[in-house]
């Protein structure tokens, strides 16, 4: 994020596309606030990825590795990323076994951009069980923006998946003051929705 003086507070953000047109316009936006690398691929962002990556824009459908791929290899590794996948690819149910924290659905905005990668950066200050709050929130609200309730209600994976969520949220309730007023609210909508 940027300071009150304006400067780049020194973080790294990561931006995965095999689209090199727009990977170069996300990292354009971006640059403004934060130090980036691009890769254009998935063997190019693993070379890339370090522990001193603090956020990843990544895509899914990328030719010979595919983001699923890269993230998994991500996690594997050292350090702690958060990582956003920002795709065309409609969220499914292999989204539940996925270790992201936000999931945004291309086309996005220079703002959306902007946005998801200060959550990024934000939740990668917050307690294990807050993050893990916040991905499990997500999770569950991209499978509900794609399935009707009726349809939920009936299916045993979103129902363990709703089962992990309390688990974790109770885990995570004494830590819930650590977040600011609009998190909190972000947070609250996507659990109860």
């Amino acid at each position: 994020m940027v300071d009150a003086a304006g400067e780049n507070d020194s973080h790294t953000v990561l931006v995965v596309d095999d689209e090199g047109e727009f990977a170069d316009s996300v990292a354009l936006w971006l640059r403004e606030h934060w130090t980036v690398e691009v890769a254009t691929g998935g063997e190019d962002a693993l070379d890339a990825y370090s522990p001193d990556v603090d956020a990843v824009l990544l895509d899914r459908r990328m030719p010979r590795m595919s983001g699923d791929e890269v993230l998994h290899e991500i996690r594997e590794r050292d350090g702690a990323a958060r990582v956003a996948m920002m795709t065309a690819v409609q969220p499914d149910w292999d989204i539940v076994e996925m270790e992201f924290d936000l999931y945004v659905k291309k086309p996005v905005t220079k703002e959306e951009v902007i946005e998801t990668t200060q959550k990024l950066l934000s939740r990668a200050e917050y307690a294990r069980e807050l993050q893990a709050l916040f991905a499990l929130s997500e999770k569950v609200g991209a499978l509900r923006a794609k399935y009707s309730a009726r349809e939920l209600e009936n299916d045993e994976r979103f129902q363990r998946l709703r089962d992990e969520l309390e688990r974790v949220q109770a885990k995570a309730n004494d830590r819930l003051g650590d977040l600011d007023e609009d998190e909190f609210t972000e947070l609250m909508t996507l659990i109860e929705d």
